[in-house]
């Protein structure tokens, strides 16, 4: 049995090829900063494996993301930098709970949990958002526990 272990090593790459894809931070930066919104996402790994996915968030300064939840999707929120807000609902019944996020903090919001990006400060603040699917999806609401305004993904 122990003599099959070096065959292995060597024949698994060959039945599950494995390619590394690199996005670069120049790839992320926005084409026209002055005329996008409030809250800007950047696809960083998307579409290259059926378990998860990566965006950048950017709340730009004193601005806010729409309330929103990922349907079925969990998410993990990173802060890079700058100091913001991760507003949560954790059932109907109650009000949103805010959530301080500083640079090198976690932050996990289950499926179809509503949720909100607040930006109260002088400068952007950005996330790496990690969602459970291939690609992000996002259903943008009118208010909290509001109808659904519209579905990205």
């Amino acid at each position: 049995m122990s003599a099959l272990l070096p065959l292995i090593s060597e024949i698994l790459p060959m039945i599950m090829p494995a390619s590394a894809n690199i996005t670069r931070a120049k790839q992320l930066e926005p084409t026209h900063p002055t005329v996008e919104g409030p809250v800007i996402e950047r696809k960083a790994v998307v579409g290259k494996c059926d378990k998860m996915c990566v965006s950048v968030l950017t709340a730009r300064p004193h601005q806010n993301s729409t309330v929103r939840h990922n349907s079925e999707q969990d998410a993990i929120f990173y802060a890079v930098s700058g100091n913001g807000i991760l507003a949560v609902s954790e059932s109907v019944d109650s009000d949103p709970k805010n959530h301080e996020l500083s640079p090198g903090d976690f932050a996990f919001v289950p499926a179809w949990t509503e949720h909100q990006i607040k930006n109260e400060t002088d400068e952007d603040v950005i996330f790496l958002v990690i969602q459970s699917g291939p690609t992000p999806i996002r259903a943008d609401l009118t208010d909290w526990g509001g109808d659904m305004v519209k579905s990205r993904d």
